[in-house]
């Protein structure tokens, strides 16, 4: 059941988003609800994860993840398109990566560890997982999509798809994998690209357009559900 609704939630992103982005204060809304969810999720459970498997190290590579943009958009002095695709493609397979290693999560034995109950809302680890998928699948659709096509975005939620019912059906391997010192140093550098492309933007852009007074509040929204979904919404029962 956990797998189904991972899946679900995972291909409802771009749907919301594709709907979303057809309205002005629509687009606001998702444009704040991407941008605090993907902040979170490489704070609240990236980052940790990563310096928990990782150790002291992780936070040179985070740091190193931080400055990365910087040094891509140098490296590609002559062409700004050619480091921005690069820095989003490598946000987008942190993203790809991370939603894989979620399909742990969702492994019965969690459930069992986790809760004295039978059912999903027992299990809060499944349902944070399940939720957060929804801007993930969000960002993912549109990072690879804009860059590299719909194939490549179709092609990357099918990887997804069938890496996370390899993790739920072959659990142990795939946790052997997760908890592998390279996978975090990996992991954190992500997480150090993905806040700094959510602060400045993947094109390093660290004067952004005004959004005009009175017409931010599209933004707010889109923040405030983005933040009910990351810290409130994993803990109902």
């Amino acid at each position: 059941m956990t797998l189904l609704l991972s899946i679900i939630a995972l291909l409802l992103g771009p749907c919301i988003f594709a709907l979303g982005r057809q309205q002005p204060t629509a687009r606001q809304i998702l444009d704040g609800f991407i941008f605090i969810t993907i902040a979170g999720i490489a704070c609240v459970y990236i980052i940790p994860e990563a310096l928990m498997s990782g150790g002291k190290l992780a936070i040179a590579f985070l740091l190193f993840g931080l400055v990365f943009p910087i040094i891509a958009e140098k490296s590609f002095s002559n062409s700004a398109h050619k480091a921005h695709v690069f820095v989003v493609m490598l946000a987008a397979l942190g993203l790809v990566i991370h939603a894989t290693l979620d399909g742990i999560a969702l492994l019965p034995q969690f459930s069992d560890q986790t809760s004295t109950r039978e059912s999903l809302f027992g299990n809060q680890l499944a349902v944070s997982v399940i939720l957060h998928r929804i801007p993930v699948g969000m960002a993912i659709w549109w990072s690879v999509r804009t860059s590299f096509g719909n194939s490549a975005a179709l092609g990357a939620f099918g990887l997804i798809v069938a890496t996370t019912a390899a993790a739920y059906f072959f659990g142990a391997p795939i946790i052997e994998i997760a908890e592998t010192r390279s996978l975090a140093y990996f992991q954190a550098f992500v997480a150090g690209s993905l806040v700094h492309i959510v602060a400045f933007g993947a094109s390093h852009d660290h004067n952004p357009k005004p959004v005009p007074a009175g017409k931010e509040w599209g933004y707010r929204v889109g923040i405030l559900i983005g933040m009910f979904l990351i810290f409130a919404a994993p803990h109902f029962h």
